[in-house]
């Protein structure tokens, strides 16, 4: 039987929890409005996956200009942007969530399959969480150098005009490279942008830059 997944959803809690991790809401409030942003500002010109992955890019950026000040670095593992505590044990990635992103009622899994790197980073979740068990394996990790990788979830409702997002930390990972499984959930409020800020390029398509591996033959 899997283990029950901690969720933050009030807003007390939230910030308590976020304090805890040596975080604002801010800093998420920020970047998810500034992902929008971009997203809003891409026309039926733009190329079809581009308005998504401008989005990702602006999130991700928002979030390592928020946090750079609370000395978290940035750095790319296999065009994973990632930004990294000043002790190196937690990592903040944002992707693009599905409709279940920020909301109590379910659990929600990335839109889109995730590479290896991804797979990697939760292998090295479920590392760290199955040292919460017994004390001896946690003095045990203190030993050796561990990370936690947490996920920025975002998604864009256009139908209810609001933008959901939470910060979570994944357990499991699908067959196909979807993130499925939650140790915690923090919850953000959703954030309305109205009628008159929906994109002019239409629905949410989600996009965002892949993971791409390429292969390089010699023409003869």
């Amino acid at each position: 039987m899997a283990a029950a997944t901690q969720m933050f959803s009030e807003p007390d809690d939230v910030d308590e929890r976020l304090s805890q991790l040596n975080l604002t809401p801010e800093v998420f409030d920020k970047a998810a409005l500034e992902g929008y942003a971009a997203f809003n500002e891409c026309t039926p010109n733009h190329p079809p996956t581009f308005a998504g992955t401008a989005a990702w890019a602006e999130t991700n950026r928002s979030i390592r200009d928020g946090l750079f000040p609370s000395k978290w670095s940035p750095k790319n593992e296999t065009n994973q942007p990632l930004v990294i505590n000043e002790s190196g044990s937690m990592a903040i990635t944002s992707v693009s969530g599905d409709e279940y992103t920020g909301r109590k009622d379910g659990f929600p899994s990335t839109r889109s399959s995730k590479g290896e790197r991804t797979a990697e980073a939760v292998r090295a979740n479920q590392f760290v969480f199955s040292f919460m068990e017994e004390l001896a394996p946690i003095i045990a990790s203190t030993k050796v150098t561990g990370r936690a990788t947490w996920l920025f979830l975002v998604y864009r409702d256009m139908r209810l005009e609001e933008i959901r997002y939470e910060l979570s930390l994944p357990r499991s990972i699908t067959e196909d490279g979807q993130i499925d499984g939650w140790i915690e959930r923090i919850i953000f409020p959703p954030k309305k942008f109205g009628p008159t800020a929906t994109r002019k390029n239409g629905e949410d398509e989600g996009g965002q830059s892949p993971e791409i591996n390429v292969e390089i033959r010699k023409i003869n």
